[in-house]
Protein backbone atom coordinates (compact mmCIF):
# COMPACT_ATOMS: atom_id res chain seq x y z
CA UNK A 1 0.00 0.00 0.00
CA UNK A 2 2.70 2.35 1.07
CA UNK A 3 4.48 1.41 -2.31
CA UNK A 4 1.34 2.60 -4.54
CA UNK A 5 1.05 6.01 -2.48
CA UNK A 6 4.67 6.54 -3.20
CA UNK A 7 4.03 6.28 -7.23
CA UNK A 8 0.88 8.58 -6.57
CA UNK A 9 2.89 11.09 -5.13
CA UNK A 10 5.38 10.61 -7.99
CA UNK A 11 2.95 11.17 -10.52
CA UNK A 12 0.97 13.99 -9.02
CA UNK A 13 4.65 15.73 -8.00
CA UNK A 14 5.41 15.48 -11.87
CA UNK A 15 2.12 17.48 -13.04
CA UNK A 16 2.18 19.70 -10.34
CA UNK A 17 5.94 20.78 -12.09
CA UNK A 18 4.52 20.76 -15.72
CA UNK A 19 1.52 23.18 -14.79
CA UNK A 20 3.77 25.42 -12.55
CA UNK A 21 6.18 25.37 -16.00
CA UNK A 22 2.97 26.22 -18.62
CA UNK A 23 1.61 29.11 -16.15
CA UNK A 24 5.24 30.95 -16.31
CA UNK A 25 5.49 30.88 -19.76
CA UNK A 26 2.13 32.22 -20.03
CA UNK A 27 2.98 34.88 -17.70
CA UNK A 28 5.86 35.79 -19.99
CA UNK A 29 3.94 36.22 -23.44
CA UNK A 30 6.08 32.91 -24.45
CA UNK A 31 2.47 30.79 -24.78
CA UNK A 32 -0.59 33.10 -25.60
CA UNK A 33 -4.33 31.91 -26.09
CA UNK A 34 -6.82 32.80 -28.09
CA UNK A 35 -10.25 33.88 -27.26
CA UNK A 36 -13.13 31.85 -28.49
CA UNK A 37 -14.67 32.70 -32.02
CA UNK A 38 -17.49 30.06 -33.08
CA UNK A 39 -17.38 29.61 -36.98
CA UNK A 40 -19.49 33.47 -38.33
CA UNK A 41 -23.03 32.92 -39.60
CA UNK A 42 -22.72 33.45 -43.28
CA UNK A 43 -23.94 36.91 -43.87
CA UNK A 44 -23.04 38.05 -40.55
CA UNK A 45 -20.64 41.19 -39.93
CA UNK A 46 -17.58 38.38 -39.36
CA UNK A 47 -18.59 36.57 -42.46
CA UNK A 48 -16.13 36.60 -45.37
CA UNK A 49 -18.84 36.34 -47.83
CA UNK A 50 -22.07 38.62 -48.55
CA UNK A 51 -24.52 35.69 -48.91
CA UNK A 52 -27.59 36.65 -46.84
CA UNK A 53 -29.58 34.07 -44.86
CA UNK A 54 -33.42 34.99 -44.21
CA UNK A 55 -35.43 33.60 -41.17
CA UNK A 56 -38.34 33.69 -43.71
CA UNK A 57 -39.06 30.96 -45.73
CA UNK A 58 -39.38 30.87 -49.49
CA UNK A 59 -42.96 31.08 -50.77
CA UNK A 60 -44.29 28.16 -52.40
CA UNK A 61 -44.48 28.37 -56.16
CA UNK A 62 -47.52 29.04 -58.01
CA UNK A 63 -49.37 25.94 -58.87
CA UNK A 64 -49.63 26.10 -63.00
CA UNK A 65 -53.38 26.65 -64.28
CA UNK A 66 -54.65 24.03 -66.42
CA UNK A 67 -56.55 25.22 -69.59
CA UNK A 68 -60.24 24.32 -69.50
CA UNK A 69 -61.83 22.28 -72.25
CA UNK A 70 -65.69 22.01 -72.46
CA UNK A 71 -66.70 18.54 -74.41
CA UNK A 72 -69.72 17.94 -75.61
CA UNK A 73 -71.18 14.67 -76.33
CA UNK A 74 -74.17 15.73 -78.86
CA UNK A 75 -77.83 14.70 -79.07
CA UNK A 76 -78.92 12.58 -76.30
CA UNK A 77 -82.02 11.24 -74.34
CA UNK A 78 -84.83 11.76 -77.34
CA UNK A 79 -87.01 14.43 -76.26
CA UNK A 80 -90.22 11.98 -76.75
CA UNK A 81 -89.09 10.08 -73.64
CA UNK A 82 -88.48 13.73 -71.25
CA UNK A 83 -91.05 14.78 -69.16
CA UNK A 84 -91.58 18.46 -69.27
CA UNK A 85 -89.90 18.96 -65.54
CA UNK A 86 -86.91 16.96 -67.65
CA UNK A 87 -86.99 19.56 -70.47
CA UNK A 88 -87.41 22.68 -68.72
CA UNK A 89 -85.00 21.18 -66.41
CA UNK A 90 -82.24 21.20 -69.25
CA UNK A 91 -83.40 25.09 -70.22
CA UNK A 92 -85.73 23.75 -73.38
CA UNK A 93 -88.18 26.57 -74.02
CA UNK A 94 -91.49 26.02 -74.52
CA UNK A 95 -93.08 28.24 -77.17
CA UNK A 96 -97.08 27.94 -77.70
CA UNK A 97 -96.76 28.30 -81.18
CA UNK A 98 -93.90 26.64 -81.96
CA UNK A 99 -93.40 23.95 -79.42
CA UNK A 100 -90.49 22.85 -77.61
CA UNK A 101 -86.95 24.08 -78.58
CA UNK A 102 -84.78 27.58 -78.05
CA UNK A 103 -83.48 30.27 -79.90
CA UNK A 104 -80.65 30.13 -82.27
CA UNK A 105 -78.93 33.50 -81.70
CA UNK A 106 -78.21 35.80 -78.88
CA UNK A 107 -79.56 39.59 -80.00
CA UNK A 108 -77.00 40.94 -81.28
CA UNK A 109 -74.17 43.32 -79.64
CA UNK A 110 -75.48 40.88 -76.42
CA UNK A 111 -74.41 37.52 -74.64
CA UNK A 112 -76.95 35.53 -72.72
CA UNK A 113 -79.77 37.49 -74.04
CA UNK A 114 -82.03 35.46 -76.66
CA UNK A 115 -82.93 37.30 -80.24
CA UNK A 116 -86.33 36.03 -79.70
CA UNK A 117 -86.89 35.82 -83.44
CA UNK A 118 -85.41 39.31 -84.24
CA UNK A 119 -82.13 41.43 -83.18
CA UNK A 120 -80.08 39.35 -85.14
CA UNK A 121 -79.90 40.49 -88.63
CA UNK A 122 -77.88 38.50 -90.74
CA UNK A 123 -77.80 35.38 -88.96
CA UNK A 124 -81.42 33.87 -89.47
CA UNK A 125 -81.34 30.45 -91.87
CA UNK A 126 -82.13 30.65 -94.94
CA UNK A 127 -85.86 29.38 -94.25
CA UNK A 128 -85.99 32.49 -92.09
CA UNK A 129 -86.71 30.98 -88.61
CA UNK A 130 -84.44 31.93 -85.38
CA UNK A 131 -85.87 28.62 -83.62
CA UNK A 132 -84.79 25.42 -83.12
CA UNK A 133 -87.12 22.78 -82.49
CA UNK A 134 -86.20 20.36 -80.07
CA UNK A 135 -87.48 17.21 -81.70
CA UNK A 136 -85.31 18.02 -84.63
CA UNK A 137 -81.80 16.93 -82.80
CA UNK A 138 -83.36 13.28 -81.56
CA UNK A 139 -81.10 10.61 -83.08
CA UNK A 140 -81.11 6.79 -82.33
CA UNK A 141 -77.53 5.15 -82.73
CA UNK A 142 -75.58 8.66 -82.38
CA UNK A 143 -75.90 9.60 -78.70
CA UNK A 144 -74.16 6.91 -77.48
CA UNK A 145 -71.10 6.76 -80.68
CA UNK A 146 -70.50 10.46 -79.43
CA UNK A 147 -70.81 9.82 -75.27
CA UNK A 148 -67.88 7.07 -76.01
CA UNK A 149 -65.75 9.02 -78.57
CA UNK A 150 -66.25 11.79 -75.48
CA UNK A 151 -65.38 9.90 -72.34
CA UNK A 152 -62.17 8.60 -74.57
CA UNK A 153 -61.08 11.99 -75.10
CA UNK A 154 -61.64 13.02 -71.44
CA UNK A 155 -59.50 10.21 -70.31
CA UNK A 156 -56.27 11.03 -72.69
CA UNK A 157 -57.01 14.87 -71.82
CA UNK A 158 -56.88 14.40 -68.03
CA UNK A 159 -53.70 12.57 -68.35
CA UNK A 160 -52.15 15.41 -70.07
CA UNK A 161 -53.30 17.44 -67.41
CA UNK A 162 -56.11 19.49 -68.74
CA UNK A 163 -59.28 20.64 -66.78
CA UNK A 164 -62.54 18.22 -68.43
CA UNK A 165 -66.24 19.61 -68.00
CA UNK A 166 -68.90 17.63 -69.78
CA UNK A 167 -72.22 18.49 -71.24
CA UNK A 168 -73.81 15.61 -70.14
CA UNK A 169 -72.24 12.27 -69.13
CA UNK A 170 -75.12 9.62 -69.82
CA UNK A 171 -77.50 9.13 -72.45
CA UNK A 172 -80.38 9.60 -69.81
CA UNK A 173 -79.16 13.16 -70.46
CA UNK A 174 -80.26 16.03 -73.73
CA UNK A 175 -79.04 19.56 -72.10
CA UNK A 176 -80.18 22.21 -74.70
CA UNK A 177 -77.35 24.15 -76.42
CA UNK A 178 -77.88 27.24 -74.19
CA UNK A 179 -77.36 24.78 -71.02
CA UNK A 180 -73.97 23.09 -72.16
CA UNK A 181 -72.63 26.43 -72.56
CA UNK A 182 -73.14 27.26 -69.13
CA UNK A 183 -69.95 24.77 -68.58
CA UNK A 184 -67.67 27.45 -70.21
CA UNK A 185 -68.55 29.25 -66.68
CA UNK A 186 -67.11 28.54 -63.14
CA UNK A 187 -70.14 27.60 -61.28
CA UNK A 188 -72.15 28.24 -64.65
CA UNK A 189 -72.08 31.49 -63.17
CA UNK A 190 -73.10 33.09 -66.63
CA UNK A 191 -72.87 36.92 -65.49
CA UNK A 192 -69.45 36.56 -64.87
CA UNK A 193 -66.46 36.02 -68.03
CA UNK A 194 -66.48 32.75 -69.56
CA UNK A 195 -62.97 30.65 -67.79
CA UNK A 196 -63.40 27.72 -70.24
CA UNK A 197 -60.83 27.94 -73.14
CA UNK A 198 -62.27 26.11 -75.45
CA UNK A 199 -65.51 24.35 -76.58
CA UNK A 200 -65.54 21.17 -78.40
CA UNK A 201 -68.64 19.24 -79.62
CA UNK A 202 -68.65 15.69 -80.80
CA UNK A 203 -70.85 14.57 -83.59
CA UNK A 204 -71.44 11.82 -85.96
CA UNK A 205 -72.60 12.58 -89.50
CA UNK A 206 -75.62 10.71 -91.44
CA UNK A 207 -77.78 11.19 -94.42
CA UNK A 208 -75.59 9.69 -97.27
CA UNK A 209 -71.46 10.14 -97.22
CA UNK A 210 -68.17 8.79 -95.44
CA UNK A 211 -65.88 9.92 -93.60
CA UNK A 212 -65.00 12.16 -91.12
CA UNK A 213 -64.58 16.22 -90.96
CA UNK A 214 -64.68 19.44 -88.87
CA UNK A 215 -67.54 22.10 -89.55
CA UNK A 216 -66.01 24.66 -90.78
CA UNK A 217 -67.66 28.12 -89.03
CA UNK A 218 -68.87 31.22 -91.32
CA UNK A 219 -71.11 34.06 -91.28
CA UNK A 220 -71.61 36.77 -88.39
CA UNK A 221 -70.48 36.17 -85.15
CA UNK A 222 -71.12 39.44 -82.81
CA UNK A 223 -71.49 38.38 -79.27
CA UNK A 224 -70.51 40.51 -76.79
CA UNK A 225 -67.42 40.40 -74.37
CA UNK A 226 -65.98 37.64 -77.17
CA UNK A 227 -63.03 37.47 -79.58
CA UNK A 228 -63.87 39.77 -82.49
CA UNK A 229 -65.77 38.55 -85.36
CA UNK A 230 -62.54 37.18 -87.79
CA UNK A 231 -60.55 36.13 -84.70
CA UNK A 232 -63.41 33.54 -83.15
CA UNK A 233 -64.05 31.83 -86.61
CA UNK A 234 -60.27 31.42 -87.43
CA UNK A 235 -59.59 30.00 -84.06
CA UNK A 236 -62.48 28.05 -84.12
CA UNK A 237 -61.67 26.68 -87.72
CA UNK A 238 -57.78 26.02 -86.61
CA UNK A 239 -58.68 24.58 -83.55
CA UNK A 240 -61.18 21.82 -85.91
CA UNK A 241 -58.86 21.22 -88.31
CA UNK A 242 -55.81 20.15 -86.07
CA UNK A 243 -58.25 17.92 -84.11
CA UNK A 244 -60.00 16.21 -87.53
CA UNK A 245 -56.45 15.81 -88.76
CA UNK A 246 -55.17 13.81 -85.97
CA UNK A 247 -58.43 11.56 -86.30
CA UNK A 248 -57.65 10.89 -89.78
CA UNK A 249 -54.52 10.24 -90.07
CA UNK A 250 -54.35 8.27 -86.40
CA UNK A 251 -57.49 6.04 -86.43
CA UNK A 252 -59.26 4.31 -90.19
CA UNK A 253 -61.11 7.08 -90.62
CA UNK A 254 -61.23 8.55 -93.87
CA UNK A 255 -61.71 12.12 -94.42
CA UNK A 256 -64.78 13.72 -95.61
CA UNK A 257 -65.30 16.42 -97.68
CA UNK A 258 -61.45 16.90 -97.57
CA UNK A 259 -61.78 17.01 -93.81
CA UNK A 260 -63.58 20.19 -94.12
CA UNK A 261 -67.42 20.72 -93.95
CA UNK A 262 -68.63 23.87 -94.82
CA UNK A 263 -71.46 26.49 -94.71
CA UNK A 264 -72.98 26.61 -91.52
CA UNK A 265 -73.81 30.31 -90.63
CA UNK A 266 -76.16 29.41 -88.37
CA UNK A 267 -75.49 26.69 -86.13
CA UNK A 268 -76.66 27.72 -82.55
CA UNK A 269 -72.87 26.64 -80.59
CA UNK A 270 -71.34 28.88 -83.54
CA UNK A 271 -73.68 31.98 -82.61
CA UNK A 272 -73.72 31.51 -78.59
CA UNK A 273 -70.40 30.12 -77.55
CA UNK A 274 -68.38 32.67 -75.51
CA UNK A 275 -65.23 30.82 -76.75
CA UNK A 276 -63.58 29.36 -79.32
CA UNK A 277 -65.32 26.24 -80.58
CA UNK A 278 -64.81 23.31 -83.04
CA UNK A 279 -67.94 21.05 -83.94
CA UNK A 280 -66.92 17.79 -85.29
CA UNK A 281 -68.86 14.94 -87.53
CA UNK A 282 -66.48 11.91 -86.79
CA UNK A 283 -68.06 9.23 -89.68
CA UNK A 284 -71.07 8.51 -90.68
CA UNK A 285 -73.29 6.09 -88.31
CA UNK A 286 -75.89 5.28 -91.21
CA UNK A 287 -72.63 3.94 -93.24
CA UNK A 288 -71.96 0.50 -92.03
CA UNK A 289 -68.18 0.90 -92.83
CA UNK A 290 -68.06 4.00 -90.56
CA UNK A 291 -69.87 2.68 -87.80
CA UNK A 292 -67.65 -0.32 -87.68
CA UNK A 293 -64.95 1.97 -87.12
CA UNK A 294 -66.80 4.34 -85.02
CA UNK A 295 -67.69 1.23 -82.32
CA UNK A 296 -64.01 -0.79 -82.58
CA UNK A 297 -61.78 2.55 -82.33
CA UNK A 298 -63.40 4.54 -80.05
CA UNK A 299 -60.54 4.81 -77.99
CA UNK A 300 -58.35 5.87 -80.25
CA UNK A 301 -60.69 8.35 -82.01
CA UNK A 302 -60.80 9.06 -78.08
CA UNK A 303 -57.10 10.20 -78.51
CA UNK A 304 -56.93 11.48 -81.44
CA UNK A 305 -59.60 14.35 -80.88
CA UNK A 306 -57.18 14.61 -77.09
CA UNK A 307 -54.18 14.91 -79.54
CA UNK A 308 -55.85 17.76 -81.83
CA UNK A 309 -56.68 19.56 -78.57
CA UNK A 310 -52.73 19.72 -77.24
CA UNK A 311 -51.62 20.47 -80.95
CA UNK A 312 -54.23 23.76 -80.51
CA UNK A 313 -53.02 24.68 -77.51
CA UNK A 314 -48.93 24.13 -78.13
CA UNK A 315 -49.01 25.97 -81.48
CA UNK A 316 -50.65 29.05 -79.16
CA UNK A 317 -47.06 29.11 -76.81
Amino acid sequence: MKKYLTIIAAVLSVILVVLIAVFALILNGTITIKPYNPVPIIGSADSPTDIYVSDEQSPEPEPETKKIVVLDPGHGKSSSLMSEDEKLAEMWIHNPNKGWGEWRHWKSGTTWTDCEGSGCTGRAPSNGSCWYRMADGDRDTEPEINLNNTLNAKKYLEEMGYEVRMTRNSNDENPSMTNRLVYCYKNHDTASQPDADIFVCIHSNAGGGRGSAYMSMSGLYDQAGTLPSEEYISESNRLGKLINDRIITETSMPAFSGGEYDGFPTTILFCKSPVPMAYLEIGFFDNQSDLSILKTESDSIGKAIANGIDDYFKEQN
